[in-house]
């Protein structure tokens, strides 16, 4: 039966719906802006323990500001000069890769045939003629180096954000009190994203360097880029450690054959199942408070919602989520289902509230 004055809760279910479905209707068609302003506001929030080291220390806030914009600007131009040639010199030596392709297919087809199922219309398409597949890789190659123009939109972002981040807490102290509870729910959200990446950057550095050591003692080409793409892809929960074992491996199978292919399969695993299933999770899991279905679910949804950056920062938005879920007595049923374990006593918002 309808409140007096206001909506039934069946009313006010299908109005939070409808808002919600606006909401994430109008993120997706904005995507390609709120994608590169998250990123780099994940980033800054990471970067910030260096600036406030130097402030400590007695840096006045501005240079502390700036040496973390340079120190910034200096590592993702590195990369990206990193990245930028290699994929360069990726590009020029495709075409030399045919060759080595169609010996290649010439195997496989000549095992299939020992199937006991007919096979001679396995690998015979257009679609996987050694010059279509190197035509595909050169499209994508041509597609990733077309994004230089939103580095530097991620750069300027990072570094008005950084300066920004000077006067920050104390507009947030003018604009909720000292001992506000939002400033104390922002500070907590930042530190458990800060945590998180620094953590998940320090073993997928770790991951990277051991597996671009790997790919450079067995002689694979452009080593260091599937290092660089492996640090990356640690971020994206899961499938991201799939999706950066696939170049090298297929690099090493069209060069050298399928031992050695087997060989970086084998060795990619064994390395990043020790650094995220094993040690990893002790650090992490403690930090984000998610549950690994929710961590899973997120990389999804948030992947489709916003794009390949909405993977990268899929964890620290459902971390806000969560925090945000927490905030409200009707939705805070919904940060304890996403957590990652079963709240056994009052959480101090609780207590707040029952006072």
């Amino acid at each position: 039966m309808p409140e007096r004055g206001g909506f039934s809760q069946i009313g006010r279910m299908l109005v939070v719906v409808a808002s919600a479905v606006a909401i994430l209707a109008g993120m997706r068609a904005s995507a390609t802006i709120l994608s590169p302003i998250i990123l780099a506001l994940v980033i800054t929030i990471a970067w910030n323990p260096g600036a406030d080291w130097l402030r400590k220390r007695g840096t006045h806030p501005t240079l502390a500001a700036l040496a973390g914009i340079v120190a910034g600007i200096a590592v993702i131009g590195l990369v990206v000069a990193l990245v930028w040639t290699s994929l360069i010199q990726l590009q020029d030596k495709l075409p030399t890769y045919q060759p080595r392709i169609a010996a290649l297919q010439a195997i496989i087809t000549e095992k299939l045939r020992l199937l006991p199922i007919d096979t001679s219309g396995v690998l015979s398409g257009e679609s996987f003629k050694p010059a279509s597949l190197v035509g595909y890789a050169l499209r994508v190659i041509r597609q990733l180096t077309q994004t230089a123009g939103h580095l530097v939109v991620l750069v300027l972002l990072m570094a008005f954000m950084m300066l920004e981040a000077i006067d920050f807490p104390a507009k947030l102290r003018s604009a909720f009190g000292s001992h506000s509870t939002t400033i104390k729910r922002l500070k907590g959200l930042g530190d458990c994203i800060k945590s998180y990446v620094l953590i998940n950057a320090a073993f997928g550095l770790g991951a990277a360097v051991v597996n671009t050591v790997l790919l450079l003692v067995l002689g694979v080409d452009f080593a260091f880029l599937w290092g660089v793409l492996s640090f990356l892809l640690s971020f994206v929960p899961n499938i991201g450690f799939i999706i950066a074992l696939v170049p090298p491996a297929l690099l090493a199978l069209i060069e050298f054959g399928f031992t050695r292919a087997a060989i970086v399969v084998g060795a990619y695993v064994l390395i990043n199942f020790v650094s995220d299933n094993i040690i990893k999770p002790k650090f992490v899991g403690a930090s984000i408070g998610l549950s690994p279905l929710v961590v899973v679910m997120s990389l999804l949804f948030w992947g489709w919602l916003l794009g390949p950056m909405g993977a990268l920062v899929a964890v620290p938005l459902s971390i806000g989520l969560k925090f945000l879920f927490d905030g409200f007595e009707e939705s805070r049923w919904l940060a304890k289902l996403m957590s990652d374990r079963a709240a056994t006593k009052p959480q101090p918002a609780e207590l707040s509230d029952a006072t």
